[in-house]
C-alpha cells in the first residue's frame, strides 16, 4: 500500500515554549500523534456486555498497556475522570482509577510517553491541581499533561453537593481556574481576588519541570472552542464523521489565530482491526447491536442532549449506537490498510493526533503496533 500524507496539514508548534518542546512528546515531529484513551475505567469507551478482553481497572493490565504504547513510541496516555457509572447491565465506567494518582504511578513505570490527568474543574481547587501537576511532572521528568474538563456531568457534580453552572459560566470559571494555575507554575507568591477564587500568598515549589505542562480541552461549543483557542495547546474532539471533524478543525484554528496562537487537534477514535473488512464489520456489529449495553448508552445520551421528543427518533438511535460503539468517536473499522487510509484522511483535514480505544485494549494495541504502525510510517504519518 502506498498512501501519502499531505504535508501541509502538519501542526505548527512554533508558538510553544522551547523547554516544553524539549520534554513533551506531544511536540515531536510525528505528523499523526498516537495515544491510548480511557483504559483506566471499566468498559473503556465501548458500551458492551462482551466479557472476553473487556477492560477493567487492573494495575497489572494498566502497566502492560502503558508500556506497549511507550515502547512503540506513542505520544500520550489519556485517562477518563469518572466518579460513577451509567447504569445498565454493565454500569459502564462504574469502576475506575482516580486520575492524578494514576498518572503519577504510570509516569513512574514509563520512560518517554506523555501522561495526562483529567481535571474536573469544579471538583479540584487550582492550588491543589497545580501542586499535583508539578509533582507528577517531576515523577516523569517533564512528561505530564492536563486535560481540563469544565463540568458537564450534573449527576456526578451532585454527588459532591455541587450544582452545575450555566454553560457559558463553566468556561469563565475554568478560565480563572487555569489562570491561577499558570501563575503558580510561573512562580509565586500569588495573590488573587477574582470572581470565583480568592487566594492569598499562594506559592508553589518545586515548579514543574516544563515551563507549562501541555493543556488540552474537549470543548466543541462556541464557548468551548474560544476557551481552547485562548488557553489550551490542543483541542480534543469526538465526532464520527469526517466532514464535521474538518469543519470543527478549521473553526478552531480560525479562533486560535484570532488570538495570535496555533493549537493542535486530537480526535478520539475506536478501532476494530481484522484481516478483512467483512470480519471487522461483523465483530463491530456483534458487540454493538447484539451485545451492546444500550440502556447505559441511552442514559449517557440523555445527559448529553436531553430527553426532548423534538429530536427525530432515527437521529437519537444513530447517536445512541455511536455511543455504544465508542462514545461517539471516529470509527476505524476495517483492515490495517483501510485504517491507515482513514488516518491519512484525518491528517489531511487538520487532525494532528488520535486517542485510540478498543473493546480489548491489550489485543488491540498489540495488533495495531504490529500491523498498522508500519503502514503509518510508509504513509508518512510517523517518522
Amino acid at each position: 500500500m502506498h498512501v501519502h500524507a499531505d504535508d501541509t496539514a502538519v501542526m505548527d508548534d512554533t508558538a510553544v515554549a522551547d523547554d516544553t518542546a524539549a520534554t513533551s512528546p506531544m511536540r515531536n515531529d510525528n505528523p499523526m500523534k498516537l495515544g491510548v484513551f480511557c483504559f483506566n475505567a471499566s468498559g473503556g469507551t465501548s458500551f458492551t456486555t462482551v466479557e472476553e478482553g473487556r477492560i477493567e481497572p487492573s494495575w497489572a493490565q494498566t502497566v502492560r498497556i502503558a508500556r506497549a504504547a511507550d515502547e512503540a513510541g506513542w505520544e500520550f496516555l489519556l485517562p477518563l475522570a469518572r466518579w460513577r457509572g451509567f447504569g445498565g447491565a454493565t454500569d459502564h465506567n462504574g469502576a475506575s482509577f482516580e486520575v492524578f494518582t494514576w498518572a503519577s504511578a504510570v509516569s513512574a513505570v514509563t520512560e518517554r510517553i506523555q501522561v495526562f490527568a483529567t481535571a474536573q474543574v469544579p471538583l479540584t481547587h487550582p492550588i491543589v491541581a497545580a501542586k499535583q501537576a508539578a509533582t507528577i511532572d517531576h515523577v516523569g521528568g517533564g512528561r505530564f499533561g492536563l486535560n481540563v474538563v469544565v463540568g458537564w456531568n450534573a449527576e456526578e457534580l451532585g454527588m459532591f453537593g455541587i450544582d452545575q453552572r450555566p454553560h457559558t459560566e463553566r468556561y469563565a470559571y475554568a478560565a480563572e481556574w487555569l489562570e491561577l494555575i499558570d501563575r503558580l507554575w510561573a512562580g509565586g507568591p500569588v495573590d488573587h481576588e477574582g470572581h470565583y477564587f480568592t487566594v492569598r500568598g499562594a506559592d508553589l515549589r518545586p515548579r514543574p519541570v516544563q515551563q507549562r505542562p501541555v493543556i488540552i480541552n474537549a470543548g466543541s461549543s462556541v464557548d468551548g472552542m474560544n476557551f481552547i483557542a485562548r488557553h489550551c495547546d490542543f483541542g480534543f474532539q469526538a465526532y464520527p464523521d469526517l466532514p464535521r471533524i474538518a469543519e470543527m478543525n478549521a473553526e478552531l484554528q480560525t479562533r486560535a489565530r484570532a488570538h495570535g496562537r496555533e493549537v493542535g487537534v486530537v480526535n478520539t477514535a475506536y478501532v476494530v482491526c481484522a484481516d478483512t473488512e467483512r470480519e471487522a464489520r461483523r465483530i463491530h456489529d456483534h458487540y454493538v447491536d447484539d451485545l451492546g449495553d444500550w440502556e447505559a448508552a441511552t442514559r449517557l445520551r440523555d445527559q448529553l442532549v436531553g430527553r426532548s421528543r423534538s429530536h427525530p427518533e432515527e437521529m437519537m438511535r444513530s447517536l445512541t449506537r455511536a455511543l455504544v460503539a465508542g462514545w461517539g468517536a471516529t470509527p476505524l473499522v476495517g483492515t490495517p490498510e483501510q485504517i491507515t487510509g482513514k488516518l491519512v484522511e484525518l491528517h489531511r483535514i487538520g487532525t494532528g493526533g488520535v486517542a485510540l480505544s478498543w473493546v480489548d485494549f491489550e489485543d488491540g494495541i498489540g495488533r495495531f503496533n504490529a500491523q498498522v504502525l508500519p503502514l503509518m510510517r510508509e504513509a508518512g504519518l510517523r517518522r
